[in-house]
């Protein structure tokens, strides 16, 4: 690799899927920073098993107050000890195309931050969700990852030591900055096709049963953005699964 790349995640009770993660990020990243949360599973286990981990927990607070923006810039700063290059800012449950590697050794060093295209797994990993419809709130609820609408992040970002790194420390949950999740920063921004992220999320435990949709809206009720029952409907009528629309994940996206 031409760059120090490190990657930054946040976890909490990731064990169902965390080793799959470092195994991949293992193959390319000098150094994983895992920012922990309050975890009672066995994830701190499995990270320490890791030789390129930095294991860091947050200290401990309510954990309905998400703090997700103060989450993130205190990883920022955790990974500014690492003196990088570049940082990967990833939740657990996200893993990079194995293309990342190819792009980055060929990238452009003039630009401070990537965008990458969001792929929603489904069912199992060998299928992500494509379709999307309009929710009785009236707006569009969108799985294509590659519609003009599509979920994006900002997730590979050039490393400044001279640039003061902010967020909206306000933000509980949700878009924590402009670029999400990496912070505003004056440098270059661009898009790229080269590699995507593949999100797992749909596929842990706690979704499929229904708890972190939950937790989401009781986080949201205590943030003032309405009452739980109102929070818990907006999540389920935008994760519906009476329209469900899959494609076969092409073999050269999962790490081998």
């Amino acid at each position: 690799m031409n760059n120090k790349l490190v990657a930054g995640l946040t976890t909490k009770n990731e064990d169902w899927i965390i080793e799959k993660t470092l195994t991949a990020l293992s193959n390319f990243c000098e150094e994983i920073v895992v920012y922990d949360d309050g975890s009672t599973d066995k994830t701190e286990l499995i990270c320490k098993s890791f030789d390129k981990v930095d294991w860091r927990v947050r200290p401990e607070h309510n954990p309905l107050l998400r703090e997700e923006a103060k989450q993130r810039l205190e990883l920022i700063n955790i990974l500014g000890e690492h003196d990088p290059d570049y940082v990967l800012l990833l939740d657990a449950d996200e893993i990079p195309t194995p293309s990342i590697v190819n792009f980055m050794e060929n990238m452009n060093n003039d630009v401070f931050l990537w965008r990458s295209r969001m792929i929603n797994l489904w069912d199992d990993e060998t299928k992500y969700r494509v379709d999307k419809y309009n929710t009785k709130f009236n707006r569009e609820a969108n799985f294509d990852p590659f519609s003009d609408n599509a979920w994006f992040k900002y997730p590979l970002m050039k490393f400044d030591k001279n640039i003061n790194y902010s967020y909206d420390l306000e933000v509980q949950k949700g878009g924590c900055s402009r670029y999400h999740p990496a912070p505003n920063n004056p440098g270059k921004v661009e898009e790229q096709e080269d590699f995507y992220i593949i999100h797992y999320g749909k596929l842990c435990p706690g979704y499929l049963n229904g708890e972190k949709l939950e937790f989401y809206a009781k986080i949201e009720e205590l943030d003032g953005r309405g009452s739980y029952e109102s929070r818990l409907d907006h999540h389920k009528e935008f994760n519906r699964v009476d329209t469900v629309e899959t494609r076969d994940i092409p073999t050269e996206w999962i790490w081998k």
